[in-house]
């Protein structure tokens, strides 16, 4: 033990006063007269030893009031465990993590973990004189905190509200810190966030501070994702899209409320059971009423992490699907099939009389049946496949042409015609978890009635294979070169080679495969850290071409530039808020987006103290981990470490004690 003022010890001298009073016994007999003795007390009998004993403990008690009243001032005080590090520190951080996921309630009290986790840097203040210079940083505002005092600081800490940036672990535990002694780090420390391997990376000149906050639970239940059946968005027409639910919680959850909004008009409600740490899937089916985009949310109701119960998207009805045929014969069965569908838009050439120029706008080129390939065509489909083009590949009735060959090595495709038998075969019956049958199917039958085709185009090695024949040839098969992609197709489409075409898997296969070219200009849905979107524009002669994003009252113009036809731009740091924005263009709108937060904070499992500090190595004495704890419990272990532990408020306590005494002594005894 020390003093932090040995000089007050010589006041103990003052004990003596006492001492000499009771030896000399000021207080000496007085006569009182009275009238009549009844006036006179009864007395009672005290004997010269009791007398004694209650004067020896009268005088004890004021000499131990003495004693501990000079030692309140003198300050005694038990030295700090950390004798290596200064304990007068002038700059201090503290660093609050107040991320989204900080709404959830604490395991002690039924606060949020961003009010207690306030609430302990409040208390951490008090331990520092008024003089120390405080800085306290935020999600928002890491590294550009204003230095202040030690009551601006309570009074910031007041005003914290919830930041919707993520916690950002390399800001917080970088070396440039200024000249802080003492960094303090609040947060619940999530797992999906947190990179302990930055503990490896602290500046060993500071001493950091890391205050786990225990919650109560990590149940929570987010929207995954969200996508459509169909990529075709058709109005008055009814369409199918996925929902995507994660239960990140330990605990199974039954009948989860899930809404549907489309333009604000509820769509579909439905309960759901949600098993612990899966992602259930689930399907809703809705129909878009009139033109235009529409502005679309699922809403799931979970308490008490609400940031993530809205996921918002925009379904955006398609435009007209273009379809180029190059065909021999003007009765083929693809134009009879897709002019019944308003969805398509058809166009046939010839082999001898192509437009070139308009091949180039097409979605997708049907080769169907002709016998030989101009050279001409060879290197348009071969670009058309490399720019994002899907070619679909239908062989003729001949099997000895050479010009076929000549397409598939330009293709890269290892495929050719097939001289051998033409005896049909059966087709195998398709997988029901195919993607490509996915909502072919209304009623899956694992008997059905397959048709037969013979084989005239062979391959091998292709991406993805189909259809197949019950041998395990392929059918249809899918082949992905560059951004485009390229369909196989075994058996040309007359009867008696391909009973595929009279057969009831014919229009959904066809218009499956025409819809497969389709190419969706913009996703339904962003998230707030997407570094890039790209979407197709028009550029305007004469004009600045200056998009902006709009919310509201609220605008950003980001980062932006045009190459090729498409418009490129970075969503603005500033960007913070989910929801629906306009993209503008000289007060015009040309587009509409929905974002959404990251997945990463909905995940709200934490690292625990115990876990923290095996990240660290045996010679980092500079960062500290605490307890689960209260508020005091992190200022006292504080105190002791690094400032010892005080004894003079334990001193004023027993001075009021033998004060307290020394009366009751007098008066009762």
């Amino acid at each position: 033990m020390a003093f932090l003022y040995p000089s007050f010890l010589w006041a103990l001298a003052a004990i003596s006063i006492p001492i000499v009073l009771h030896l000399i016994q000021l207080r000496r007999a007085k006569r009182i007269e009275f009238s009549n003795v009844k006036f006179i007390q009864v007395s009672k009998d005290l004997t010269a030893s009791q007398r004694n004993l209650k004067e020896l403990l009268i005088l004890a008690a004021r000499i131990l009031f003495i004693i501990f009243l000079v030692l309140a001032f003198a300050q005694p005080f038990i030295s700090a465990s950390e004798t290596e590090r200064p304990t007068d520190s002038s700059q201090v951080t503290i660093a609050l993590d107040n991320s989204l996921s900080m709404q959830n309630l604490h395991a002690d009290e039924d606060l949020t973990l961003l009010t207690v986790a306030a609430d302990q840097a409040k208390r951490v203040l008090d331990i520092f004189p008024s003089t120390t210079a405080i800085s306290v940083n935020t999600n928002s505002n890491y590294n550009r905190a204003a230095t202040i005092g030690t009551s601006e600081a309570v009074s910031a800490l007041d005003q914290l509200s919830h930041s919707t940036r993520p916690f950002v672990s390399q800001q917080v535990m970088k070396a440039d810190q200024g000249y802080a002694e003492h960094v303090f780090l609040f947060s619940d420390f999530q797992k999906s966030y947190f990179e302990p391997s930055l503990l490896s990376k602290v500046d060993s000149n500071r001493v950091y501070h890391l205050v786990p906050l225990k919650a109560a639970d990590i149940a929570n239940v987010f929207v995954d994702s969200v996508y459509l059946a169909d990529e075709f968005v058709r109005p008055d027409t009814e369409g199918r899209f996925y929902v995507r639910l994660y239960n990140a919680g330990n605990k199974a959850i039954p009948d989860c409320p899930v809404r549907l909004v489309i333009d604000n008009v509820q769509i579909a409600a439905l309960s759901i059971d949600l098993p612990p740490k899966q992602i259930t899937e689930t399907t809703i089916n809705f129909t878009i009423r009139g033109e235009g985009s529409k502005q679309a949310w699922v809403e799931v109701e979970d308490y008490p992490v609400e940031f993530d119960n809205l996921y918002y998207f925009v379904l955006q009805p398609s435009g007209r699907l273009a379809i180029t045929e190059i065909s021999s014969s003007e009765a083929s069965p693809l134009q009879r099939l897709y002019q019944n569908e308003p969805l398509f838009q058809t166009q046939r050439f010839s082999p001898d009389n192509i437009d070139y120029a308009r091949l180039n706008s097409s979605d997708i080129i049907v080769l169907q049946g002709i016998e030989e390939i101009p050279a001409a065509l060879i290197s348009t489909l071969e670009t058309f496949v490399k720019s994002g083009g899907t070619l679909a590949i239908i062989p003729p009735l001949s099997e000895r042409s050479s010009t076929y060959a000549a397409l598939m090595q330009a293709l890269a495709i290892p495929a050719n015609l097939n001289t051998g038998s033409s005896t049909k075969t059966s087709l195998a019956i398709p997988s029901r978890d195919n993607p490509f049958f996915k909502t072919i199917f209304s009623d899956y039958d694992p008997k059905m009635q397959m048709p037969a085709a013979v084989r005239k185009l062979v391959w091998s090695r292709s991406s993805e294979d189909i259809l197949k024949y019950r041998g395990g040839a392929p059918y249809l098969s899918r082949f992905d070169r560059g951004q485009g992609k390229v369909y196989l197709l075994a058996a040309p489409l007359q009867p008696e080679q391909n009973e595929l075409v009279s057969h009831a898997l014919f229009v959904p296969v066809m218009y499956r495969l025409a819809i497969s070219s389709y190419k969706q200009e913009q996703q339904i849905a962003y998230r707030l850290q997407n570094s890039a979107i790209s979407i197709p524009v028009q550029k305007q002669a004469g004009s600045e071409n200056i998009y902006k994003l709009v919310k509201d009252s609220t605008v950003f113009i980001p980062e932006q530039q045009i190459r090729g036809g498409r418009l490129v731009f970075n969503v603005p740091p500033d960007l913070e808020e989910p929801g629906f924005y306009d993209l503008q263009l000289q007060g015009n709108t040309v587009g509409r987006f929905a974002f959404n937060f990251e997945k990463q904070e909905s995940l709200l499992e934490q690292y625990s103290p115990a876990e923290l500090r095996s990240f660290l190595s045996k010679d980092q004495q500079q960062v500290h981990v605490y307890d689960y704890s209260d508020t005091f419990s992190v200022k006292s272990e504080f105190e002791k470490r690094f400032f010892g532990v005080t004894l003079w408020k334990y001193c004023l306590i027993l001075c009021l004690i033998f004060l307290m005494a020394e009366i009751a002594l007098i008066r009762f005894l």
